[in-house]
């Protein structure tokens, strides 16, 4: 039986050829972004955990696991066992589209697919498609990922289930990669853009005033980093004393962050002043 948080990912590989372990990594990290920014779109709590669940000379496949804040869903689904599943399915229908258009679950799916669902459930699986294809952190990664499985022509396809053991739900031939990709819509005119994503940081030093001021950060594992801090609300409460955090060291903190980059040697490069915390999403405000 599928469980209701569990996506697998599986990789087809052409008879007796076996997958460039770089580009799987490279495709995996892009998969990963795209599922965190999809589950993040339909609950910022979301967690996502990835692991291998087994691989052989004909493929690979990869088990996520999708935790869903237990409050988020008391608020959302009034109990309903069904909405883990649905918000499951819709991250992982997501990652497979093709264009950046309103899409439902009957035009993506057609006649061929083996989910069966109410009418009131798909309404519900098209809101939550509708909401992931509006997160402007989510087109990147998604794309990503199948540029990067182009890059290994021993990949003969990629498909994503309920679980390991379950039928496929949607399964990609390797010649619509490019398509997936991006790669005929994405014109050379294209020279900036601006991403979003949410990140977990430490406060390193704040600017305490109510002004929109370059705020330091460290991420686990990465160069610490500087952004503007914008999100005004957050910043009129910090002046009436209304944040729920006390003035220490270690303070962590979960951030919306806004980059702007511009194309330059063939690399995106984030512009001066570039980053911008455009909400803070904890610690909470009264």
């Amino acid at each position: 039986m599928a469980r209701e948080d569990a996506i697998s990912l599986h990789f087809g590989l052409a008879s007796g050829e076996s997958a460039d372990l770089e580009v799987i990594a490279s495709a995996t990290l892009q998969w990963i972004g795209a599922i965190q920014a999809a589950a993040h779109a339909l609950d910022p709590e979301a967690q996502v955990k990835v692991a291998i669940i087994d691989a052989d000379q004909s493929s690979l496949r990869l088990n996520t696991i999708l935790s869903w804040a237990e409050d988020q869903l008391a608020r959302l689904d009034r109990g309903s066992s069904k909405y883990p599943r649905l918000r499951k399915l819709a991250v992982a229908l997501a990652i497979f589209l093709i264009i950046d258009a309103p899409l439902t679950f009957d035009h993506y799916t057609g006649e061929t697919t083996t989910i069966e669902l109410s009418e009131d459930d798909r309404r519900r699986l098209d809101e939550f498609l509708e909401k992931i294809r509006r997160t402007p952190d989510f087109p990147q990664p998604r794309q990503g990922f199948f540029r990067e499985l182009e890059r290994d022509p021993s990949i003969s396809s990629v498909e994503v289930s309920e679980g390991p053991d379950t039928p496929s739900l949607v399964s990609v031939p390797r010649a619509e990669f490019p398509e997936r990709g991006g790669l005929w819509v994405m014109e050379e005119a294209e020279q900036e853009r601006t991403i979003h994503h949410i990140l977990d940081v430490v406060l390193i030093s704040p600017v305490l005033i109510n002004e929109p001021r370059a705020w330091h950060f460290a991420q686990e594992g990465l160069p610490e980093f500087r952004a503007i801090m914008k999100d005004r609300r957050f910043l009129a409460a910090l002046e009436q004393q209304h944040v729920q955090e006390r003035l220490r060291t270690g303070i962590r903190m979960r951030i919306q962050l806004e980059i702007k980059e511009y194309w330059k040697d063939n690399a995106w490069k984030v512009r001066r002043k570039g980053r911008s915390v455009t909400q803070v999403i904890s610690p909470t405000v009264d």
